[in-house]
């Protein structure tokens, strides 16, 4: 039913052609214009003398000319300024929330749902309205939300439907988006349960209504607190799974009959239904109940005057029950002209559950797909959601992947749109406009560079894309999904053969696992991105840093890190400000670690000799405008101080690093500084435990799972709390285990022994 004849496939080709012909007639015009202004410039002598005899002619004096051609430049100047002021279009608003939905009227036989959803809501603070697709669950919780909450200041909307038609949203991201939807960063939690206190904190006493729709699973939001204070929170959706003790669902069943067919007449009009009353019964029947049927056969109607709603029935008693709630979908692809067909068999055979509009508009390699959207929402068969995006209606989800294969070309298309939006955008980040693009595109990216096998032609895209989407989740200290994004785009390259495509995403899994803590995971993306490049003379700059970097985290072999970062510093350009700081904060950090194997003079000597090269490099991250880096070396020089005996400046610089790492989102490093602080507190003279302890319980949250300063934090946890001492040994262990038949520094081993002498 979904295919596409030749004729049809003809007449979509011819009028692509027509659209995209029409959409360069601006540049026709402008043609046109230039030849109007070449003569213009022709005949500009006569028209200068003309002009000129004219003023002569008009003023007393000749020499008044001259003040009345300095004057009227400016003044024509200024009424031009003045008039494009006027002109100036109003800026538009940026979407970083999402606008919450209006409340679909009349609803109809659900008014009973509505009174117990808006009561249980206001008693407990959550409430979950549970139903089947197309149930109606969305536009009840929508109305709960505008009962409790009137004013639109007061109200939040999350979707948490991803873009992936295979499987729903991960509790993590959907906890991220809620998030983002408050205007806290997503990036500060490492586990759903964090976002917990975070969603309480920015709800609190607001009288803010939140609204989750289109839950998938109750695992998404069983995260949730149980009660906010002087706030809502409504969830919606289908919800599969066992249900969190802190919820009581509203469940969402069958309309009635009667209700059924009030909602049919709604849609068809009195004067319809007058002639073929007794029609109305079986058709709303027809659709057992379900609300998105009834709509859907109701405006079907209403777009088909002459059909008889007797003859419509009577087709519906010829199908069988699994094939009635689809039939008049089958009948509204049937009716959609060549561009709208051709673009829904596209949409339908996608990967990617949804797309914005420009998105559309490149999959069928149109100038714009408005009109054909517009024809297929009329009819049903998309989805507008999320503003100005689109999603094909789940009945048809998966009916045009044949035709998809035969539009290679499209995908291709969609692919090259992608990555020059994400480039576009990656470059202004992090200006509002580029993270609020990321903010609803980024899981659509991940789902870009997933396909297997990936599209041919399409290597360096999907580079792009992930370069791009590296830089965003880099932003918002995102590592696991920037971990997954590098996967998948070295999956992408191994199969499509581009090995410089594939050496750059295996070494961005390298650097993120040394971020993470696992340095053998990391050893071994190193290793398969060197092995792209077998001569060690052409390799890239990149590549010398983070084997650098390797070899620092996995043993003491000093002269081989030396080495490494020579290479690097020759490798770079001679302008790479940035390039040439890192240099010097990986040199720094080589000579501190050689300082803690050697006796207090020469550590003294080499801690300095540190301290000058961090001085360096934070003016050259200035220049270069990393604040990343400059977060970086002034961590490392609080160290550096530290162990000079300057513990005034070591607090100085400790406090500028967690400020430029909290500016970056970086929780990460924030936290690192953390740990550091309360180590250095632990052994001044006047200890102080408590202020220790409190910062180390702020960290134990942000850290990565493994890591040698998570073992560390947990080193001093167990031994400021006693009573924890086992639990804190096992994670601090743990957070060495990825060390484990490698290679080691002296400072893992020591750290390693001091946890296994602790008490159980």
């Amino acid at each position: 039913m979904t295919g596409i004849s030749r004729r049809d496939r003809l007449r979509f080709r011819i009028s692509r052609l027509y659209q995209q012909a029409r959409a360069h007639l601006p540049e026709l015009g402008l043609s046109g214009l230039v030849t109007v202004a070449e003569a213009l410039v022709v005949l500009q002598d006569e028209l200068r003398q003309r002009v000129v005899d004219a003023l002569l002619a008009v003023l007393p004096h000749p020499l008044l000319a001259l003040p009345l051609a300095l004057l009227v430049p400016a003044l024509t100047g200024l009424g031009v300024h003045a008039a494009r002021r006027e002109r100036k279009p109003a800026p538009q608003p940026l979407f970083g929330h999402l606008p919450f939905p209006d409340r679909v009227e009349p609803l109809i036989g659900r008014e009973d749902k509505l009174r117990e959803v808006v009561d249980r809501a206001r008693e407990s603070g959550i409430v979950a309205v549970r139903g089947a697709t197309g149930t109606g669950t969305s536009a009840l919780a929508v109305h709960c939300a505008w009962e409790l909450a009137a004013e639109a200041r007061k109200q939040r909307y999350a979707d948490v439907r991803g873009p992936d038609r295979q499987h729903p949203e991960t509790p993590l991201s959907v906890a991220q988006r809620v998030l983002r939807t408050l205007d806290r960063p997503p990036g500060s939690i490492q586990e759903p349960e964090d976002a917990a206190p975070v969603v309480i904190e920015a709800l609190t006493g607001t009288g803010r209504v939140l609204l989750l729709d289109n839950v998938s699973t109750w695992s998404q939001v069983a995260w949730l607190p149980p009660r906010v204070p002087g706030a809502h929170i409504v969830v919606a959706g289908e919800a599969a799974g066992d249900v969190p003790r802190h919820l009581q669902p509203v469940e969402l069943g069958p309309l009635t009959s009667e209700a059924g067919q009030e909602l049919l007449a709604a849609h068809i009009g009195d004067r319809r239904i007058d002639r073929d009353r007794q029609a109305l019964r079986p058709l709303a029947d027809a659709c057992l109940g379900s609300p998105a049927e009834i709509v859907r056969i109701g405006r079907w109607l209403a777009r088909n005057p002459n059909v008889p709603l007797r003859t419509l029935v009577d087709d519906l008693d010829r199908l069988p029950i699994d094939e009635k709630l689809s039939f008049v979908l089958r009948l509204s692809i049937e009716q959609l002209g060549p561009t709208a067909k051709q673009l829904f068999i596209l949409l339908a055979g996608l990967p990617i559950a949804e797309v914005d509009h420009q998105a559309a508009a490149a999959l069928a390699g149109l100038p714009s797909a408005r009109e054909a959207i517009d024809e297929l929402a009329e009819r049903g068969l998309v989805e507008k959601v999320r503003m100005s995006r689109v999603r094909v209606t789940g009945a048809f989800r998966d009916t045009g992947a044949a035709a998809t294969t035969q539009e290679a070309g499209a995908w291709r298309r969609l692919v090259e749109y992608f990555a020059d939006q994400a480039d576009a955008f990656a470059a202004r980040l992090p200006d509002d406009d580029a993270r609020t693009w990321f903010a609803a595109e980024d899981r659509v990216l991940l789902q870009v560079l997933a396909p297997e096998p990936p599209a041919r032609r399409t290597s360096r895209a999907l580079g792009r894309i992930a370069d791009a989407v590296e830089a965003w989740f880099t932003l918002e200290q995102r590592h696991e999904d920037r971990l997954r994004a590098a996967a998948l785009l070295a999956r992408a390259a191994r199969s499509l053969g581009d090995d410089h495509v594939q050496a750059t995403a295996e070494l961005r899994q390298s650097a993120i696992l040394l971020t993470l803590g696992d340095p053998g995971e990391a050893r071994r993306h190193f290793d398969q991105a060197a092995a792209l490049r077998v001569r060690v003379e052409s390799w890239p700059a990149e590549l010398h840093l983070g084997h650098a970097t390797i070899l620092l985290a996995t043993g003491d072999g000093f002269s081989a890190v030396e080495s490494a970062l020579i290479r690097y510093g020759q490798a770079l350009a001679g302008g790479d400000l940035v390039g040439h700081s890192l240099r010097l904060i990986n040199v720094a950090a080589l000579l501190m670690r050689r300082a803690q194997l050697l006796g207090r003079d020469d550590a003294q000597r080499l801690y300095a000799d540190a301290r000058a090269l961090l001085f360096e490099a934070l003016d050259m991250a200035g220049r270069g405008g990393d604040a990343h880096a400059q977060a970086h070396a002034h961590e490392l020089l609080a160290q550096a101080h530290w162990h000079l005996d300057r513990p005034f400046d070591a607090d100085q610089h400790w406090g500028e690093a967690e400020r430029m790492y909290g500016e970056t989102a970086d929780e990460i490093g924030r936290a690192r500084c953390h740990v550091h602080q309360a180590i250095a507190l632990l052994a001044e003279p006047d200890t102080r435990p408590g202020e220790a302890a409190e910062l180390l319980a702020a960290a134990e949250p942000r850290l990565p799972p493994a890591g040698l300063t998570t073992a560390l934090a947990y080193l001093h946890l167990a031994r400021l709390h006693p009573r924890q001492a086992a639990a804190h040994r096992a994670a601090g262990l743990a957070a060495l285990a990825p060390w484990d038949g490698i290679a080691e520094p002296q400072q893992v081993t020591e750290i390693r022994a001091r946890l296994t002498a602790l008490k159980h």
